[in-house]
This record gives C-alpha cells, sequence and structure tokens, in this order.
C-alpha cells in the first residue's frame, strides 16, 4: 500500500497545506559532517555516518528518487544495514514496504514495542482525529524492538531511545552519540519557535503536548550542545527556540501561521538540485526573533507590486463611469434613441469592466502585501534568494531592484560580501519605488553591505565581468520594444567568469521567445549548470493561482558562467 498512500497524500495533502507555511523539509544535503539528509517532497530522512558505519533515520516515502538522491551525498543503499524508525507513517517507512523498491531489504529496522502494534495489524493508525485510518504497513525486514530510556551500540555509535507518544502510540526519538536529537514527527517548528506536532495528524494532543514537555526536562537536564533535527521543518541548537511553545499544538486548520521562507507548495521540489547538496550545508532554522537586523525601531517599507493609488484610481474610474452611466439613463428616458441605446451600453459595459479590473487589483494588492496573509512577494524574494552565492568580498548585482526587497535579503544572506541593487526608478512605480526607500530600508534592516545606483537594464552602467553574482526579479517582462533574450545577455555580460545568475521573470514564448533554445545556446557558449526552474507549478504558486495574478511564464533562470 506505500506506493498508492504516497502518491495519495502528495495529492491530497498538497491541496490541504499549500499556502499554509506548515511543511519546510530541508533540501538534500550535509547538515555537518555526520549528518546528511534527503528531501523527499515534503519530508525528510537522515544518515547518521561515523568510523565507516552509516545508520539511516526513518526511511521516507515510497519514493522513487530516493536511490538518485541518496548518491548525492555518494551513500550506497547496499551499505545501509541499521534503520531508526520513529514511527510507522507513510512518508517514514514506505522504502521499507512490500511494494517499494526494496532498497534496504538486507537492513534490519529498529522501533519501540508500542508502535510495532501497529505493524502487526493489532492497532490501526488513525488520523484526522479518528475519522481516517491509514493503510496497514507491510515489511518483511528484521525487527529490533525497543523500549523507553534504552541505549545500545551500533559499531561505536551510541543510540538512546526516548518514548514520546502522541502523535502515535508508540513514537521514538533517538539522541545519537549525545549530540544529535532526532526528533521525526515530535516537534513542529514555526517562525517563532517550536510546537507539538500538527494535532490533526495525532493520536492524541494532549498526551504529545505532555511527551514534548517531559522530552523538554531530558534534553536540558543534559547541559550540552544538542541538535534537534526533525521530519518536516529542518533543525536547529538552539533550545530556547525548539521548545517556545511546547504546550501549544501546531493547528493549521484554526490558525494562520506566518513564514515567508516556507514553500508555497511543499511537494514541488525544483530547488532541491545534486548542485546545492554537494556545494552547500544545510543551515539551521532563523526564527522570526533571530537576526532580523531591524534597527532604530524603524520598520522596512518595500511597497505593493499592485499599488492602493493604482487600485483606488481604478475603483474611481468605476465609479464614475457607473454616475455616468446613471445618468444617462435618467437623461435619455425610457424611449431611448439609436444613439442613446449605444451610450448607455457602452457606459454599462465600461462600468462593469473597471469595477471587475478594480476588483482584480486589490486581490493582486492583498496576495503581494508583505503584510499581509499570503505574502507572495516576500515568499518569491526568499525563494531567488536561495540561490544568491556571493563568495567572500565579493559584489552582487540586483536588477531592477525597486525597493531593495531581494539586494537586502541577498546581503543577508551573504554578509561578507556587497551587494548593488540598480534601477531607473521611472514609469508607473516611480512615485513609490525610489533609491531613497531602498536606502531607508537597508537601515531599517541594519544591512550595511548594500548599495544602489541608477542603471538602466537595456544598457547596465558596468564594465565587462564586473560582478560576482546577478541577479533580478520579474524586471524584464516590464521593459517595452526590446527583445528580452538580449537582455539576460547584457546582465550575463557584467558577470565574471565563474559567477553565477538567477533571474526570475515571465519567460513565457510569447515574451521570452524560445527559451529551451536560449538554455542550450548558454550551454554552447560554456555556461554551466544552467536550468530553467518553472516557479509556478507549486514553487512559489500553483498553476491556478499564477492565472488569476497573471504571472503564467514564471520562471528562474540559474546558472554558472
Amino acid at each position: 500500500m506505500a506506493k498508492k498512500d504516497s502518491e495519495q497524500q502528495k495529492i491530497g495533502m498538497s491541496l490541504l497545506f499549500r499556502g499554509k507555511a506548515i511543511f519546510k523539509p530541508l533540501n538534500t544535503g550535509w547538515i555537518d559532517d555526520h549528518v546528511a539528509c534527503v528531501r523527499e517532497w515534503i519530508a525528510n530522512i537522515f544518515f547518521y555516518t561515523k568510523n565507516g558505519t552509516t545508520i539511516m533515520i526513518d526511511a521516507g516515502y515510497n519514493y522513487e528518487r530516493l536511490k538518485e538522491k541518496m548518491a548525492w551525498l555518494d551513500i550506497d543503499p547496499s551499505s545501509i544495514r541499521h534503520i531508526l524508525i520513529t514511527h510507522q507513517d507513510t512518508d517514514h517507512v514506505g522504502a521499507l514496504e512490500r511494494d517499494s523498491d526494496l532498497l534496504f531489504r538486507d537492513a534490519a529496522i529498529y522501533l519501540s514495542e508500542t508502535e510495532n502494534r501497529y505493524l502487526t495489524g493489532e492497532v490501526r493508525r488513525k488520523v484526522f482525529h479518528g475519522l481516517y485510518r491509514l493503510p496497514l504497513v507491510k515489511t518483511d525486514n528484521k525487527k529490533v524492538l525497543l523500549n523507553d530510556g534504552q541505549v545500545f551500540s551500533i559499531d561505536g555509535i551510541k543510540i538512546e531511545c526516548i518514548m514520546v507518544p502522541g502523535h502515535t502510540w508508540g513514537h521514538m526519538v533517538y539522541l545519537i552519540d549525545d549530540t544529535y536529537l532526532f526528533t521525526g514527527d515530535t516537534i513542529w517548528f514555526g517562525a517563532d519557535g517550536g510546537y507539538s506536532f500538527i494535532g490533526t495528524l495525532a493520536e492524541d494532543n494532549k498526551l504529545a503536548v505532555c511527551s514534548l514537555e517531559k522530552l523538554e526536562q531530558n534534553i536540558r537536564s543534559r547541559n550540552r550542545n544538542i541538535k534537534v533535527i526533525t521530519g518536516h521543518t529542518g533543525w536547529t541548537d538552539d533550545l530556547d527556540f525548539v521548545f517556545a511553545h511546547r504546550k501549544e499544538v501546531c493547528a493549521p486548520f484554526m490558525k494562520r501561521y506566518e513564514d515567508p521562507g516556507a514553500p508555497y507548495d511543499g511537494y514541488e521540489e525544483s530547488d532541491d538540485t545534486e548542485e546545492k547538496a554537494r556545494s552547500e550545508r544545510l543551515l539551521k532554522v532563523k526564527g522570526s526573533s533571530g537576526t532580523d537586523g531591524k534597527q532604530n525601531g524603524m520598520k522596512p517599507d518595500y511597497q505593493n507590486w499592485v499599488p492602493k493609488s493604482m487600485v483606488a484610481g481604478t475603483a474611481a474610474g468605476a465609479g464614475v463611469l457607473l454616475a455616468a452611466d446613471i445618468a444617462a439613463h435618467l437623461a435619455t428616458g425610457k424611449q431611448k434613441t439609436a444613439g442613446g441605446k449605444v451610450l448607455c451600453t457602452a457606459l454599462t459595459i465600461g462600468t462593469v469592466a473597471c469595477a471587475g479590473a478594480a476588483g482584480w487589483l486589490y486581490v493582486l494588492h492583498r496576495t503581494f502585501d508583505y503584510n499581509g496573509k499570503r505574502k507572495l512577494s516576500r515568499q518569491i524574494i526568499d525563494g531567488i534568494a536561495d540561490y544568491v552565492k556571493i563568495p567572500d568580498a565579493g559584489t552582487g548585482l540586483d536588477v531592477g531592484c525597486g525597493s531593495g526587497a531581494l539586494t537586502i535579503e541577498a546581503a543577508k544572506r551573504n554578509p561578507n560580501a556587497e551587494m548593488v541593487g540598480c534601477d531607473i526608478w521611472s514609469g508607473p512605480y516611480k512615485a513609490v519605488f525610489t533609491k531613497e526607500l531602498c536606502e531607508k530600508n537597508a537601515l531599517a534592516e541594519g544591512v550595511s553591505n548594500v548599495r544602489f545606483v541608477d542603471g538602466n537594464a537595456v544598457h547596465l552602467p558596468f564594465a565587462d565581468g564586473s560582478f560576482d553574482t546577478v541577479t533580478s526579479n520579474y524586471v524584464y517582462h516590464n521593459i517595452t520594444g526590446q527583445n528580452k533574450q538580449d537582455l539576460l545577455m547584457e546582465t550575463l555580460r557584467v558577470l565574471k567568469k565563474g559567477g553565477t545568475f538567477a533571474i526570475h521573470d515571465l519567460m513565457s514564448k510569447t515574451r521570452y521567445g524560445d527559451m529551451d533554445a536560449f538554455v542550450q545556446r548558454l550551454k554552447d557558449q560554456g555556461y554551466e549548470d544552467v536550468r530553467l526552474i518553472d516557479t509556478a507549478g507549486g514553487r512559489f504558486m500553483n498553476r491556478k493561482e499564477a492565472v488569476l495574478l497573471d504571472l503564467g511564464g514564471s520562471s528562474l533562470l540559474v546558472g554558472k558562467k
């Protein structure tokens, strides 16, 4: 049943939780020299390596790319002889079930005696307050049953077992070598700290909260630095953050959780790549109380891609047309002339169209609002900034920086480098996006490694090979009368050999032409790792939302010169 249930979860869970900032998995890569991670949609599985032995923690979905991603980490599935299971949900044991690829057929699995009752069929796993029963898990792997508090060793690796019932009746977490706590589905990290895991998926939420409180007492009593690693929301060694809301349950259908860094749809994983897995360490969770850098009580104001003035002006236009329509009907009376009928009909159609446009712009304004609920603009900025990597003492360029949001976010993530934002600050946005606004936002964020200059994307005022990184967000489609691929080449002109780029825009065929051919053209010129990532298919938004927001064709062009 694992394969079928995995497929059903990918559809159902995606629809239920997209846009709710609930699932925030780590990408595939290494946390440190001992712990590696593989991303399977919204879930993470982990590998702990020491002295030539690798232990697997949880076995994920029945996931067809598992062997591929393990290869990114240079881990051979056949080398896995020991798998610690926190609990038996499909996204934690799928690779062990009979209908999987059986990559770990020779491995022994370790789980609590209580959790084993699910595998034997004595107890059925229930979610959504007992309304839905998960399929029975069937595996032929050798089992080693564990008890609360048990300590044992595998090839010199110390493993301590701690029972935390609630999410499931026999859920167990593992403290490895007194340093790494693998928590499965015990803790959920919000932007403001840890909570008891998602309430709708628990057997008993009161018991889960009680277990989390006991776990905190256990871990804090050790007085040592412990890395807490979760199954769906990343890791941290800040225990105050981990247990910030230990008495509260994550309730995604009762409470709105804000986290601009969370993917819109956790099941979309185009940003999980072999290049990143091999070159980047997986950073720990940084909460909203972390190093935001805001100074002097100031707050940044990144404005809105659809300003209030645009909404208000369109709404006022609809009001004027409505008044004129009413006046025309009154003036022409019941017995209208042909000309009167045409006038009244035209005014009515104009009123409806203008009112519809005002309503649509209002939806866009709310969706893009940095302080609203959806915060799409913030999510897109964070997503692009993930790809902006600048070497120490290097310099990056943000073309068409607007209010400075991407420039500043990239500077935050590259504190030992400098970011330059350039724009002409003109056209329909000149009243709201200015150089002065960018500088104020940088000051409010406490970011000093940025500067802003005048610069036109058509002819950038920089010499060839001036920057280590170039980036841009939703700029080139606004430039009329210019070939968009030529604009891209102009931006790449100022990039150093070996430098990286991440350019996001509406790269539909009608605007940009054949982008697959353009990608090949770059490769033929010697560019490396060039990829076109579809960001309207779940990375930032889904297809329907992209159509509603007129963001069809949203794509991120990344690569290395």
